[in-house]
């Protein structure tokens, strides 16, 4: 009795083993390719990440380095070699500091030519666009038609724009140049709504507020201080005084 179950136990360890080399033979391979390519996976994935980095790095390098040159053109010239050949965000960056530099040397038109080609840059970022944007009212405030400026800046000096406050501080130059100094007022006013404004900022609205209305006739002035203290709600907030007696 002791021999057959000796023997039984050696055929199913026979049969056993010939099914594992069986499974083996069919899926040793794929098993081994799947190991191969987790293996290789992990090493590109690690050269890829240090090659990122080292990219990184070298464009960083280089965009500080042209921030050190004192003279614009050359300036210009490195921030723009770092733009057309650079990856990431680098190209924006490099980009709006060359269109600064090209505006400090004297360059206007080749400075708003900057501007637009990062504005045409495929998947920028909203914010480096409407910066370019804003840059270029800023540089050609002084040749660009007042309806332009106003048009462009529009979309700038919505409530959540990163750049509303400089917008609405151009766009009340935008309504001076118009000839509407109430509406210059408004953006202004506009300004001194913001949530988080900075001393300097608040000084400067106020300044330029004392300013505007200096130069209105004492008619207009009232006019707009009243509708400065107007309540905003669209009822009429003029109550007579039998209304009054009865609240």
């Amino acid at each position: 009795m002791a021999e057959s179950d000796s023997f039984i136990q050696e055929v199913s360890e026979e049969v056993r083993r010939d099914r594992m080399y069986d499974v083996w033979r069919r899926f040793g391979p794929w098993l081994i390719a799947a190991i191969v390519l987790a293996v290789l996976l992990a090493a590109g994935k690690g050269w890829w990440e240090n090659r990122v980095e080292t990219r990184k790095a070298e464009l960083g390098g280089a965009l500080l380095e042209a921030g050190d040159i004192e003279d614009s053109d050359e300036a210009a010239s490195a921030f723009l070699a770092v733009a057309e050949g650079g990856e990431y965000q680098y190209p924006v960056l490099a980009g709006l500091r060359a269109a600064a530099s090209l505006a400090a040397a004297g360059k206007i038109d080749e400075a708003a030519a900057q501007y637009d080609a990062i504005k045409a840059i495929e998947g920028i970022d909203d914010r480096f666009r409407d910066l370019a944007e804003l840059r270029t009212v800023m540089l050609l405030s002084e040749r660009m038609e007042a309806d332009e400026m106003l048009d462009r800046l529009g979309p700038l000096t919505v409530d959540g724009s990163v750049w509303r406050l400089p917008a609405l501080e151009y766009e009340a130059a935008a309504h001076l140049k118009n000839g509407a100094p109430e509406q210059a007022l408004a953006s202004l006013r506009t300004i001194l709504e913001l949530p988080d404004l900075l001393p300097s900022a608040r000084g400067r609205a106020d300044e330029l507020i004392e300013a505007i209305e200096a130069t209105l006739d004492p008619e207009e002035k009232t006019e707009d201080l009243q509708e400065a203290k107007a309540p905003s709600t669209g009822e009429d907030a003029t109550v007579s005084p039998e209304e009054g007696a009865d609240k």
